[in-house]
């Protein structure tokens, strides 16, 4: 799947803003988080991450062999190989969830970041929203246009590290479930 430019803004835009109802795809794909940080924290976390990723993708070229990291949380490059940092421990463990839990290397950062290169048809999935489920638990909501099966790895990487003890999913859910859950209807 390739990700246009306007779509990458769009999408860019719905790491800072509830996107409205309006306009929402008719499926989307939901990761259940039980974060083990403060789940504010924990989305923001995301939320920065992705900003800066989507950033990139909007206005870098994939052509060279390594992008520019301003702007990506040092957290986040830290666990992602970055050298000259330590690892926080939220995002140690993070990892090492990912680890036992999806049975993979650790993402390095250029690598990791390479997944948002416009041209790229492996992400199989955009940005929509994220929902506080109730006591610390998040839904992180995604569009896969409608894929039950579809190259995530990357966003997991993304979830374990900002803070996840857990991460379930991908589901396909009906929109009007993300609509019930912002709405409280």
């Amino acid at each position: 799947m390739l990700h246009e430019i306007d779509d990458l803004r769009q999408e860019r835009q719905r790491t800072e803003t509830r996107p409205p109802i309006e306009g929402a795809p008719p499926v989307l794909t939901v990761f259940d988080v039980v974060p083990a940080v403060d789940s504010q924290d924990y989305v923001r976390r995301v939320r920065t991450v992705l900003s800066a990723a989507l950033d990139l993708a909007i206005t870098e070229s994939f052509d060279d062999d390594d992008l520019p990291t301003k702007g990506v949380p040092e957290w986040f490059a830290a666990v992602s190989g970055a050298p000259g940092s330590e690892i926080a421990e939220f995002s140690r463990r993070g990892m090492d969830r990912y680890h036992a839990t999806v049975n993979e290397k650790s993402w390095d950062l250029q690598w990791w970041l390479f997944e948002f290169d416009p041209d790229n048809e492996f992400r199989g999935w955009a940005w929509w929203d994220v929902t506080q489920m109730g006591g610390r638990q998040v839904r992180v909501w995604t569009d896969s246009w409608g894929e039950s099966f579809f190259a995530c790895d990357e966003l997991r990487w993304l979830l374990y590290t900002a803070g996840a003890e857990e991460v379930s999913g991908p589901f396909l859910a009906d929109t009007s479930e993300w609509t019930q859950e912002i709405t409280g209807q």
